[in-house]
């Protein structure tokens, strides 16, 4: 997962305990972006020693508390995130998404209920550009990189944008096509197993035979 490819670029750099590695990820991009909780970050180290990729070993608390584990990148470690720099970013959910979906239900009832459907939908996306707006000018007043990390989930969310702008315009031709190409397997009538599963009506025959 790209989070844990995130640590090891952190432990290339230098050895590192859990809570440093979460809160530099987030001091690097900013407090919006929260990846993962501790809890998760500890499990994921876990799994990266699990595959041999860190070592993880005891190291004195300062403040006489229990000793916490300091983590270090081994030589495997170095070769996946090397892997991981050069290959591109692949989309973690693909390029499906509820919104298709919801459109080809809407499709059933006609060209209205898509624009019902992206009317709903665009009021959601445009209402969270206004928060990231406001993220976004708070940001930048603090400095960092936080402003960059909150204009790309803006740019994300205009590309939604674009998408329910694409289903509204062509709401009439989804409309025509999506039932037409769902009637076969919305319909009942034309059925062809309905006939060949049902049992047949017994014969005297079949009465004799069975008593044989």
């Amino acid at each position: 997962m790209p989070y844990s490819h995130a640590l090891l670029a952190l432990l290339a750099e230098r050895d590192g305990y859990a809570w440093s590695l979460r809160s530099g990820i987030e001091a690097a991009l900013g407090d919006d972006w929260v990846g993962a909780s501790r809890s998760h970050v500890y499990t994921i180290l876990k799994q990266l020693l699990k595959n041999g990729l860190v070592t993880a070993a005891p190291h004195p608390s300062a403040d006489h508390r229990p000793d916490i584990t300091r983590h270090s990148i081994t030589d495997a470690g170095r070769v996946e995130l090397a892997r991981w720099m050069d290959e591109p970013t692949v989309r973690s959910a693909g390029y499906r998404d509820d919104f298709q979906l919801k459109v080809m239900a809407a499709a059933l009832h006609g060209a209205a209920e898509i624009r019902r459907v992206c009317d709903t939908q665009r009021r959601a996306r445009l209402d969270e550009l206004q928060v990231l707006h406001a993220l976004r000018e708070e940001a930048a007043i603090a400095g960092g990189l936080g402003s960059w990390t909150v204009e790309v989930a803006i740019n994300y969310l205009n590309a939604d944008l674009l998408a329910i702008e694409s289903a509204d315009s062509r709401a009439e031709q989804i409309a025509e096509q999506i039932p037409r190409l769902l009637a076969p397997y919305l319909s009942t009538g034309g059925d062809s197993t309905s006939t060949s599963t049902s049992t047949p009506t017994p014969t005297a025959a079949d009465g004799v035979q069975s008593c044989a």
